[in-house]
This record gives C-alpha cells, structure tokens and sequence, in this order.
C-alpha cells in the first residue's frame, strides 16, 4: 500500500532527514522529453529548498543536454531498509546546474513524498556472523568467502552487511550461497540465496539477499535455533 506523507509535520520531516542521508544512491527518472533513468550520489540539501546531487558521469559532450536542463521534471526514488523495506518516491524539478569547483544538480526541495513496503514479511534485527561464497561446492572454512554480518533476516531473506574493500560490488544481483554456523551444535549451514540490491552505508555495504523458496523450512528450523521469532 502507498502511503502519502506531508513533510511540513516535524515527525515526517524528521523521518526524511535520516532516512536521506549525504552519501545516499538515489534512483532519478526524467521523462521529458525522453524517458531516462541515473543512479546519482546525494551530496547533500538545505531545508525547503533544494537538494543537491552529482552530475551523471556518464552525461558528457552534451549527451542529455534536451533531459539535464533547468526546468525540466524528474521523479526520485530511494530504498529505506528496516522491518518491512521501503521504496520512497517524491516528484522534484531541476532549479539549477552548476559547474565550478565540480558539476552539480541542483532539484527542488520535496513538499510531499510517497512510500510503499517492499516486504510483506517482518525482519528483525540480529547480529549473526555469516560468510557468502559464489559457488555451491565451496565450504564454511574455503579460502575467499566474503565475511561479514546479517543485521536482520526473516525465513525468506536478510541484510547483510560488509566492508566495502571486499569487492562484494561484482555480485550485484546474482546466484549466491549464504553460509551459517548453527548455535545448537556449530555445524555450518550453507542457504542457497540471490542478492536482490546493494547500498553503501558509511564505508560499509549492505547487500539484501532473497532466499530460495526451497530453503523456508531450513531456514525456519534455523531461525528457531537461534531464538528468533518471526511470527
């Protein structure tokens, strides 16, 4: 369900500011005079007014002059991770484009923004070690497994969060196996999965995975050796 939220309520403003934080990727789609989509950097904003953002690499020599102009609308979206997932969404204009010291967006600050659950199952936060290998026939103690932490899961899926200088960027929305060391008798548990998103998060990167549907009922007996009630 897509909920509408005014952000002159202090409560609504003050969800935006820390869900749309400096450093944040956000997803903006032009559709005048063509229908273009960029994942762009929030560098940063100024209440009320505008908000601003790096300029597309990829724009250059005038490429998307007729798209990248004052004047012209756009619609912006981003992801907030917690219980249940959120896909955020508000309507914005460019005001301005700067140039100097580096080229920069300039849209016009939000009066209202639309949100929407992605899930329809609960997460709840945790602090599990995990690793996660590319490759089924790899183990618990193989060489190269990215090591990091779930920070919440549900019997179908979790976010796990890793340090950015392990290369995790190159398994963006792939096949992946997720490795568990069961509380009850330490015996490694591996989960077949696919990683659904990535978002960096200071100098960490968090990485939603989705669990097989074959894996729910391992999953289950899982979570319940590890005290967690999803119910």
């Amino acid at each position: 369900m897509e909920i509408a939220q005014d952000l002159s309520t202090p409560s609504n403003k003050a969800k935006f500011f820390l869900n749309l934080l400096p450093g944040k990727i956000i997803d903006i789609q032009f559709t005048n005079p063509l229908s273009f989509r960029f994942k762009l950097t929030l560098i940063g904003y100024e209440t009320g007014k505008y908000l601003i953002l790096k300029y597309p690499k990829q724009a250059k020599l005038n490429e998307y002059s007729d798209i990248l102009k004052e004047g012209n609308g756009a619609i912006v979206r981003y992801i907030v991770e917690g219980e249940r997932g959120e896909c955020v969404a508000f309507a914005t204009t460019i005001l301005a484009i700067s140039v100097r010291p580096e080229k920069l967006l300039y849209l016009t600050y939000p009066k209202q923004i639309k949100s929407r659950q992605l899930r329809e199952v609960n997460r709840l936060q945790t602090h599990i070690p995990a690793k996660i290998s590319i490759n089924k026939d790899q183990h618990f103690d193989s060489e190269n497994l990215l090591q990091g932490v779930i920070i919440d899961i549900s019997a179908t899926g979790c976010r796990f969060t890793v340090h950015v200088n392990s290369g995790f960027l190159a398994l963006k929305k792939r096949r992946v196996f997720v490795h568990l060391l069961s509380p009850i008798d330490s015996k490694a548990v591996m989960i077949s999965a696919h990683v659904r998103n990535n978002q960096m998060q200071g100098n960490r990167l968090n990485v939603g995975i989705e669990f097989a549907d074959q894996e729910r009922e391992k999953m289950q007996s899982l979570l319940e050796a590890y005290a967690i009630d999803i119910n």
